[in-house]
Protein backbone atom coordinates (compact mmCIF):
# COMPACT_ATOMS: atom_id res chain seq x y z
CA UNK A 1 0.00 0.00 0.00
CA UNK A 2 1.53 3.30 -0.92
CA UNK A 3 1.65 5.83 1.44
CA UNK A 4 -0.80 8.26 1.89
CA UNK A 5 0.19 12.17 1.44
CA UNK A 6 -0.01 14.64 4.21
CA UNK A 7 -3.40 16.40 3.24
CA UNK A 8 -4.26 20.13 4.43
CA UNK A 9 -6.93 19.44 6.60
CA UNK A 10 -5.74 16.83 8.71
CA UNK A 11 -6.67 16.26 11.91
CA UNK A 12 -10.49 17.97 10.99
CA UNK A 13 -13.40 15.46 10.21
CA UNK A 14 -14.58 15.98 6.83
CA UNK A 15 -17.37 13.67 5.26
CA UNK A 16 -15.97 11.80 1.93
CA UNK A 17 -17.47 12.32 -1.04
CA UNK A 18 -18.38 8.56 -0.92
CA UNK A 19 -20.20 9.54 2.67
CA UNK A 20 -23.46 9.13 3.08
CA UNK A 21 -23.73 11.64 4.78
CA UNK A 22 -26.22 14.67 2.66
CA UNK A 23 -23.94 17.49 1.67
CA UNK A 24 -25.21 20.83 3.02
CA UNK A 25 -23.41 23.04 0.43
CA UNK A 26 -21.41 21.95 -3.07
CA UNK A 27 -20.10 24.96 -5.00
CA UNK A 28 -19.24 24.92 -8.66
CA UNK A 29 -16.90 27.13 -10.22
CA UNK A 30 -17.66 27.84 -13.78
CA UNK A 31 -15.36 30.59 -14.74
CA UNK A 32 -12.22 31.86 -12.57
CA UNK A 33 -9.53 34.07 -13.01
CA UNK A 34 -7.13 35.90 -15.58
CA UNK A 35 -3.76 33.78 -15.07
CA UNK A 36 -1.71 37.08 -15.73
CA UNK A 37 -0.07 35.45 -18.46
CA UNK A 38 1.40 37.92 -21.54
CA UNK A 39 -1.92 35.78 -23.41
CA UNK A 40 -4.91 35.68 -21.09
CA UNK A 41 -6.81 32.95 -20.46
CA UNK A 42 -9.28 31.71 -18.74
CA UNK A 43 -9.40 29.15 -15.74
CA UNK A 44 -11.83 26.10 -14.58
CA UNK A 45 -11.56 24.93 -11.39
CA UNK A 46 -13.19 21.55 -10.23
CA UNK A 47 -16.05 21.17 -7.66
CA UNK A 48 -15.67 22.83 -4.11
CA UNK A 49 -16.94 19.76 -2.47
CA UNK A 50 -16.03 18.35 1.44
CA UNK A 51 -12.68 17.90 0.60
CA UNK A 52 -12.00 21.68 0.30
CA UNK A 53 -14.22 22.73 2.98
CA UNK A 54 -13.54 24.52 5.51
CA UNK A 55 -15.39 23.75 8.57
CA UNK A 56 -16.63 26.59 10.90
CA UNK A 57 -14.33 27.06 13.99
CA UNK A 58 -16.04 29.14 16.01
CA UNK A 59 -19.69 28.49 15.57
CA UNK A 60 -21.03 25.77 18.16
CA UNK A 61 -24.71 25.29 18.75
CA UNK A 62 -25.81 23.40 21.17
CA UNK A 63 -29.53 21.73 20.72
CA UNK A 64 -32.22 23.46 20.30
CA UNK A 65 -34.79 24.15 22.98
CA UNK A 66 -37.48 26.68 21.52
CA UNK A 67 -38.29 27.45 18.04
CA UNK A 68 -39.63 31.36 17.97
CA UNK A 69 -40.68 33.69 15.63
CA UNK A 70 -39.54 37.15 14.73
CA UNK A 71 -43.06 38.25 16.37
CA UNK A 72 -41.82 37.20 19.80
CA UNK A 73 -39.08 40.02 19.86
CA UNK A 74 -39.03 43.40 20.63
CA UNK A 75 -36.55 45.21 19.33
CA UNK A 76 -35.69 49.07 21.05
CA UNK A 77 -32.95 51.64 20.27
CA UNK A 78 -32.31 55.41 21.21
CA UNK A 79 -31.14 57.86 18.55
CA UNK A 80 -31.94 61.34 17.44
CA UNK A 81 -33.13 63.29 14.52
CA UNK A 82 -29.83 64.04 12.77
CA UNK A 83 -28.33 60.48 13.23
CA UNK A 84 -31.67 58.43 12.52
CA UNK A 85 -31.12 60.22 9.17
CA UNK A 86 -27.04 59.05 8.41
CA UNK A 87 -28.20 55.56 10.00
CA UNK A 88 -31.32 55.21 8.44
CA UNK A 89 -29.96 52.51 5.50
CA UNK A 90 -28.52 50.27 8.46
CA UNK A 91 -32.21 50.56 10.86
CA UNK A 92 -34.19 49.80 7.59
CA UNK A 93 -31.96 46.54 6.98
CA UNK A 94 -33.77 44.70 9.99
CA UNK A 95 -36.70 47.57 10.59
CA UNK A 96 -38.47 46.96 7.38
CA UNK A 97 -39.05 43.58 7.55
CA UNK A 98 -42.97 42.50 8.20
CA UNK A 99 -44.33 42.01 11.38
CA UNK A 100 -41.41 42.95 13.56
CA UNK A 101 -42.13 45.25 16.20
CA UNK A 102 -39.58 48.10 17.02
CA UNK A 103 -39.30 50.99 19.05
CA UNK A 104 -37.00 53.88 19.18
CA UNK A 105 -36.86 56.35 21.41
CA UNK A 106 -36.04 60.17 20.88
CA UNK A 107 -35.28 63.22 23.30
CA UNK A 108 -38.31 64.80 23.81
CA UNK A 109 -36.59 68.41 22.78
CA UNK A 110 -34.77 66.62 19.80
CA UNK A 111 -38.16 65.58 18.14
CA UNK A 112 -40.03 68.42 17.48
CA UNK A 113 -42.75 66.14 15.75
CA UNK A 114 -43.64 62.80 16.08
CA UNK A 115 -45.69 62.57 13.01
CA UNK A 116 -42.99 63.86 11.01
CA UNK A 117 -40.54 61.40 11.94
CA UNK A 118 -43.17 58.86 11.62
CA UNK A 119 -44.10 59.68 8.36
CA UNK A 120 -39.86 59.26 7.71
CA UNK A 121 -39.81 55.94 8.92
CA UNK A 122 -42.60 55.22 7.29
CA UNK A 123 -41.38 56.22 4.03
CA UNK A 124 -38.48 53.87 4.31
CA UNK A 125 -41.01 50.96 5.17
CA UNK A 126 -40.19 51.05 8.90
CA UNK A 127 -43.13 50.77 11.49
CA UNK A 128 -41.02 51.39 14.54
CA UNK A 129 -43.29 53.00 17.50
CA UNK A 130 -41.74 56.18 18.57
CA UNK A 131 -41.30 57.43 22.12
CA UNK A 132 -39.79 60.15 23.65
CA UNK A 133 -37.28 60.51 27.19
CA UNK A 134 -36.84 63.66 29.16
CA UNK A 135 -33.68 62.27 29.71
CA UNK A 136 -30.83 64.64 27.37
CA UNK A 137 -27.78 62.08 27.48
CA UNK A 138 -27.75 59.42 25.51
CA UNK A 139 -25.96 56.71 27.53
CA UNK A 140 -28.70 57.48 30.30
CA UNK A 141 -31.23 57.15 27.79
CA UNK A 142 -29.66 53.22 26.88
CA UNK A 143 -30.03 52.11 30.22
CA UNK A 144 -33.90 53.37 30.38
CA UNK A 145 -34.61 51.12 27.18
CA UNK A 146 -35.38 48.16 29.16
CA UNK A 147 -38.14 49.92 31.51
CA UNK A 148 -39.67 51.82 28.69
CA UNK A 149 -39.56 48.60 26.24
CA UNK A 150 -41.46 46.94 29.25
CA UNK A 151 -44.10 49.09 29.69
CA UNK A 152 -44.66 49.75 26.00
CA UNK A 153 -45.18 45.90 25.72
CA UNK A 154 -47.76 45.51 28.68
CA UNK A 155 -49.74 48.54 27.44
CA UNK A 156 -49.87 47.85 23.88
CA UNK A 157 -52.87 47.27 22.41
CA UNK A 158 -51.75 44.54 19.81
CA UNK A 159 -52.43 41.31 21.13
CA UNK A 160 -49.16 39.76 19.68
CA UNK A 161 -46.93 42.06 21.77
CA UNK A 162 -47.94 40.45 24.95
CA UNK A 163 -46.64 37.58 23.65
CA UNK A 164 -42.86 38.72 23.40
CA UNK A 165 -40.37 36.63 24.43
CA UNK A 166 -37.14 38.06 24.18
CA UNK A 167 -35.90 41.92 23.83
CA UNK A 168 -33.01 42.79 21.93
CA UNK A 169 -31.35 46.08 22.51
CA UNK A 170 -28.82 47.88 20.13
CA UNK A 171 -27.55 51.05 18.70
CA UNK A 172 -29.13 52.52 15.57
CA UNK A 173 -25.88 51.52 13.49
CA UNK A 174 -26.54 48.06 14.48
CA UNK A 175 -26.96 45.81 11.89
CA UNK A 176 -29.52 42.47 12.94
CA UNK A 177 -29.30 39.90 10.99
CA UNK A 178 -32.38 38.22 11.54
CA UNK A 179 -32.90 34.53 10.69
CA UNK A 180 -29.72 34.26 12.42
CA UNK A 181 -30.70 35.76 15.40
CA UNK A 182 -33.50 33.40 15.49
CA UNK A 183 -31.63 30.44 14.92
CA UNK A 184 -28.92 31.61 17.46
CA UNK A 185 -31.92 32.44 20.43
CA UNK A 186 -33.22 28.37 19.57
CA UNK A 187 -30.50 27.62 22.27
CA UNK A 188 -31.84 29.53 24.78
CA UNK A 189 -34.70 29.12 26.93
CA UNK A 190 -36.86 32.32 27.39
CA UNK A 191 -38.86 31.43 30.49
CA UNK A 192 -35.44 31.54 32.02
CA UNK A 193 -33.60 35.20 33.26
CA UNK A 194 -31.04 34.94 30.35
CA UNK A 195 -28.74 38.04 29.48
CA UNK A 196 -27.03 37.47 26.17
CA UNK A 197 -24.51 38.82 23.64
CA UNK A 198 -20.31 39.58 23.45
CA UNK A 199 -17.84 41.50 24.70
CA UNK A 200 -15.71 43.83 22.14
CA UNK A 201 -13.64 42.15 19.70
CA UNK A 202 -10.80 44.47 20.23
CA UNK A 203 -8.37 43.62 23.15
CA UNK A 204 -7.69 47.06 23.90
CA UNK A 205 -11.45 48.12 24.13
CA UNK A 206 -12.12 45.04 26.71
CA UNK A 207 -9.12 45.98 28.23
CA UNK A 208 -10.38 49.30 29.06
CA UNK A 209 -14.19 48.28 29.88
CA UNK A 210 -13.81 44.79 30.86
CA UNK A 211 -15.70 41.71 30.28
CA UNK A 212 -18.54 41.11 32.18
CA UNK A 213 -21.37 42.87 29.92
CA UNK A 214 -22.73 42.87 26.46
CA UNK A 215 -21.63 45.41 24.04
CA UNK A 216 -24.48 47.30 22.85
CA UNK A 217 -23.22 47.57 19.23
CA UNK A 218 -23.07 43.81 18.95
CA UNK A 219 -26.71 43.60 20.44
CA UNK A 220 -28.29 42.86 23.81
CA UNK A 221 -30.76 40.64 24.25
CA UNK A 222 -33.21 39.75 27.67
CA UNK A 223 -35.22 37.08 28.28
CA UNK A 224 -38.62 38.28 29.36
CA UNK A 225 -38.72 37.43 32.65
CA UNK A 226 -35.11 39.13 33.20
CA UNK A 227 -36.94 42.55 31.96
CA UNK A 228 -39.47 42.24 34.20
CA UNK A 229 -36.58 42.11 37.18
CA UNK A 230 -34.93 44.75 35.82
CA UNK A 231 -37.92 46.81 35.10
CA UNK A 232 -39.10 46.56 38.34
CA UNK A 233 -35.36 47.13 40.09
CA UNK A 234 -35.01 50.22 37.39
CA UNK A 235 -34.72 53.13 40.62
CA UNK A 236 -31.62 50.80 42.17
CA UNK A 237 -29.86 50.67 38.75
CA UNK A 238 -29.99 53.93 38.10
CA UNK A 239 -27.02 54.10 40.55
CA UNK A 240 -25.06 53.42 37.29
CA UNK A 241 -26.26 55.96 35.24
CA UNK A 242 -23.02 57.93 35.17
CA UNK A 243 -20.90 55.12 34.22
CA UNK A 244 -19.43 55.42 30.26
CA UNK A 245 -22.03 53.69 28.37
CA UNK A 246 -25.28 52.57 28.09
CA UNK A 247 -24.82 49.10 28.30
CA UNK A 248 -22.17 49.39 30.53
CA UNK A 249 -24.95 50.68 32.66
CA UNK A 250 -27.30 47.76 31.75
CA UNK A 251 -24.65 45.26 32.45
CA UNK A 252 -23.79 46.55 36.33
CA UNK A 253 -27.43 46.36 36.75
CA UNK A 254 -28.58 42.78 35.67
CA UNK A 255 -25.11 41.59 37.36
CA UNK A 256 -24.53 42.95 40.38
CA UNK A 257 -28.38 44.32 41.00
CA UNK A 258 -30.49 41.20 40.08
CA UNK A 259 -27.14 38.61 39.92
CA UNK A 260 -27.19 36.87 36.54
CA UNK A 261 -23.87 36.80 34.65
CA UNK A 262 -23.55 37.21 30.64
CA UNK A 263 -23.98 34.43 28.48
CA UNK A 264 -21.99 34.99 25.54
CA UNK A 265 -22.25 34.11 22.15
CA UNK A 266 -19.48 34.34 19.45
CA UNK A 267 -22.81 35.22 16.76
CA UNK A 268 -22.94 38.89 18.24
CA UNK A 269 -20.07 41.25 16.62
CA UNK A 270 -19.36 44.89 18.49
CA UNK A 271 -16.70 45.81 15.54
CA UNK A 272 -14.44 48.18 17.14
CA UNK A 273 -11.64 47.17 14.64
CA UNK A 274 -10.99 50.36 12.28
CA UNK A 275 -10.25 50.45 8.44
CA UNK A 276 -10.48 46.99 6.06
CA UNK A 277 -12.29 44.28 7.73
CA UNK A 278 -11.96 41.94 4.44
CA UNK A 279 -10.07 39.81 5.92
CA UNK A 280 -11.90 39.40 9.37
CA UNK A 281 -15.21 38.48 6.21
CA UNK A 282 -13.23 36.09 5.06
CA UNK A 283 -12.23 34.05 7.64
CA UNK A 284 -14.95 31.73 7.88
CA UNK A 285 -18.22 33.53 9.96
CA UNK A 286 -20.85 31.73 10.14
CA UNK A 287 -24.84 32.55 12.18
CA UNK A 288 -23.89 36.16 12.03
CA UNK A 289 -26.50 37.91 14.61
CA UNK A 290 -25.06 41.11 14.31
CA UNK A 291 -22.73 43.89 12.72
CA UNK A 292 -21.63 47.28 14.16
CA UNK A 293 -19.72 50.77 13.53
CA UNK A 294 -20.79 50.02 9.45
CA UNK A 295 -19.81 53.48 7.51
CA UNK A 296 -18.12 55.13 10.73
CA UNK A 297 -15.12 52.65 11.65
CA UNK A 298 -15.53 50.45 8.44
CA UNK A 299 -16.88 49.62 5.22
CA UNK A 300 -17.85 46.03 3.84
CA UNK A 301 -16.19 46.93 0.59
CA UNK A 302 -13.14 49.14 -0.97
CA UNK A 303 -14.53 52.71 -2.54
CA UNK A 304 -13.78 51.28 -5.91
CA UNK A 305 -16.79 48.32 -5.74
CA UNK A 306 -19.52 51.29 -3.88
CA UNK A 307 -19.32 53.70 -1.21
CA UNK A 308 -22.94 54.20 -1.09
CA UNK A 309 -24.42 53.33 2.21
CA UNK A 310 -27.77 52.54 0.57
CA UNK A 311 -26.43 50.14 -2.36
CA UNK A 312 -23.71 48.83 -0.17
CA UNK A 313 -26.73 47.71 2.41
CA UNK A 314 -28.82 46.65 -0.57
CA UNK A 315 -25.57 44.10 -1.73
CA UNK A 316 -25.87 42.67 1.48
CA UNK A 317 -29.40 42.24 2.04
CA UNK A 318 -29.38 40.36 -1.08
CA UNK A 319 -26.39 37.93 -0.47
CA UNK A 320 -27.72 37.36 2.89
CA UNK A 321 -31.18 36.82 1.52
CA UNK A 322 -30.01 34.53 -1.26
CA UNK A 323 -27.58 32.58 0.51
CA UNK A 324 -29.33 32.97 4.41
CA UNK A 325 -27.74 30.63 6.73
CA UNK A 326 -24.51 29.86 4.34
CA UNK A 327 -24.15 33.64 4.50
CA UNK A 328 -20.15 34.63 5.03
CA UNK A 329 -19.35 30.24 4.74
CA UNK A 330 -15.86 30.03 3.22
CA UNK A 331 -14.93 27.63 0.68
CA UNK A 332 -11.04 27.24 0.33
CA UNK A 333 -9.34 25.18 -2.82
CA UNK A 334 -5.63 24.58 -2.66
CA UNK A 335 -3.79 24.33 -6.41
CA UNK A 336 -0.74 22.87 -5.85
CA UNK A 337 -0.06 23.06 -9.79
CA UNK A 338 -0.22 26.47 -9.98
CA UNK A 339 0.44 27.44 -6.21
CA UNK A 340 -2.37 29.25 -5.24
CA UNK A 341 -4.96 29.54 -2.91
CA UNK A 342 -8.79 30.17 -3.82
CA UNK A 343 -11.30 31.41 -1.31
CA UNK A 344 -15.30 31.59 -1.94
CA UNK A 345 -16.79 33.48 0.89
CA UNK A 346 -20.78 32.85 0.11
CA UNK A 347 -22.19 36.21 -1.01
CA UNK A 348 -19.09 38.70 -0.38
CA UNK A 349 -16.20 38.02 -1.88
CA UNK A 350 -13.58 35.50 -4.05
CA UNK A 351 -10.10 35.88 -3.66
CA UNK A 352 -6.54 34.39 -5.24
CA UNK A 353 -3.69 34.23 -3.50
CA UNK A 354 -0.65 33.50 -4.74
CA UNK A 355 0.62 30.66 -2.73
CA UNK A 356 -0.73 28.17 -0.66
CA UNK A 357 -2.04 28.76 2.60
CA UNK A 358 -1.20 26.42 5.38
CA UNK A 359 -4.03 25.18 7.84
CA UNK A 360 -2.98 26.94 10.66
CA UNK A 361 -2.65 30.04 8.39
CA UNK A 362 -6.44 29.46 7.53
CA UNK A 363 -7.57 29.41 11.16
CA UNK A 364 -6.40 32.74 11.56
CA UNK A 365 -7.60 36.13 10.42
CA UNK A 366 -5.88 37.83 8.19
CA UNK A 367 -4.99 41.05 9.46
CA UNK A 368 -6.11 44.16 6.93
CA UNK A 369 -7.28 46.72 9.34
CA UNK A 370 -5.17 49.14 10.95
CA UNK A 371 -2.37 48.52 12.64
CA UNK A 372 -2.12 47.33 16.35
CA UNK A 373 -5.99 46.27 17.15
CA UNK A 374 -5.14 43.12 18.53
CA UNK A 375 -8.48 40.27 18.16
CA UNK A 376 -9.99 38.94 21.28
CA UNK A 377 -10.78 35.73 20.27
CA UNK A 378 -8.62 34.48 17.31
CA UNK A 379 -5.21 34.86 15.93
CA UNK A 380 -4.21 37.13 13.03
CA UNK A 381 -1.89 36.78 10.54
CA UNK A 382 -0.12 39.70 8.26
CA UNK A 383 -2.20 40.66 5.44
CA UNK A 384 -1.62 39.26 2.00
CA UNK A 385 0.78 41.39 -0.67
CA UNK A 386 -0.07 39.34 -3.43
CA UNK A 387 -3.57 38.72 -3.71
CA UNK A 388 -6.71 39.56 -6.08
CA UNK A 389 -10.27 40.14 -4.97
CA UNK A 390 -13.88 40.24 -6.42
CA UNK A 391 -16.61 41.10 -4.20
CA UNK A 392 -20.14 40.17 -4.44
CA UNK A 393 -22.43 42.51 -7.88
CA UNK A 394 -25.36 40.21 -8.42
CA UNK A 395 -27.53 37.00 -8.62
CA UNK A 396 -27.15 36.81 -12.46
CA UNK A 397 -29.66 33.78 -12.21
CA UNK A 398 -31.56 31.51 -9.84
CA UNK A 399 -33.58 28.16 -10.17
CA UNK A 400 -35.46 26.42 -7.91
CA UNK A 401 -35.85 22.92 -7.64
CA UNK A 402 -34.95 19.93 -5.16
CA UNK A 403 -31.47 21.97 -5.58
CA UNK A 404 -30.70 25.72 -5.33
CA UNK A 405 -28.31 26.84 -8.19
CA UNK A 406 -27.23 30.42 -8.43
CA UNK A 407 -25.26 32.36 -10.70
CA UNK A 408 -23.10 35.06 -8.52
CA UNK A 409 -21.49 37.44 -10.30
CA UNK A 410 -18.76 39.08 -8.80
CA UNK A 411 -16.41 41.87 -9.57
CA UNK A 412 -12.82 43.85 -8.94
CA UNK A 413 -13.31 47.22 -10.80
CA UNK A 414 -9.57 47.49 -10.75
CA UNK A 415 -9.27 44.71 -13.56
CA UNK A 416 -10.88 46.58 -16.14
CA UNK A 417 -8.85 45.70 -18.68
CA UNK A 418 -8.57 42.21 -17.12
CA UNK A 419 -10.74 38.72 -19.25
CA UNK A 420 -11.64 38.28 -15.61
CA UNK A 421 -13.17 41.70 -14.92
CA UNK A 422 -16.75 39.49 -13.67
CA UNK A 423 -16.39 35.65 -12.53
CA UNK A 424 -19.65 34.41 -12.58
CA UNK A 425 -19.68 31.21 -9.99
CA UNK A 426 -22.47 28.78 -10.33
CA UNK A 427 -23.42 27.77 -6.66
CA UNK A 428 -25.43 24.89 -6.20
CA UNK A 429 -27.43 24.46 -2.56
CA UNK A 430 -28.80 21.00 -0.97
CA UNK A 431 -30.17 20.53 1.79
Amino acid sequence: MSERKASLFDGINIPSSKSKTKRIAAVLVQTLVDDKSPTPKRLTLNEFSHEYEELPIKRTLNASIHKYFIEQIYFAFTTNTIRIRQTIHTVKFWAARPNIHCLAIFERKDLASANLMNSYLAGQGISCEIQTSNIIRFEERYLELIEQVWSSSNSSSNASVKTIQWFAFGDDDTVWFLDNLLETLQQYNSSTSIYLGNISDKLEAIRRHGTYYAYGGGGIIVSRPLALKAAQHMKDCRRFRHFFGGDEMIGKCITEILKINLTRNQNFHQMDHEGDMDGYFESGIQGLVSLHHMFSYWEPFPEEHTTNPRETMNLLKLAYQTFNHNFLKRYVRIDQQTNRTFLLTMGYSFSVINRILTHDELMKVENTWWCCSQFVDQETRPKEKNKTTWYFRAIASQTTTTTKRYGAVYENKRLKDRVAQFPTIEIILTN
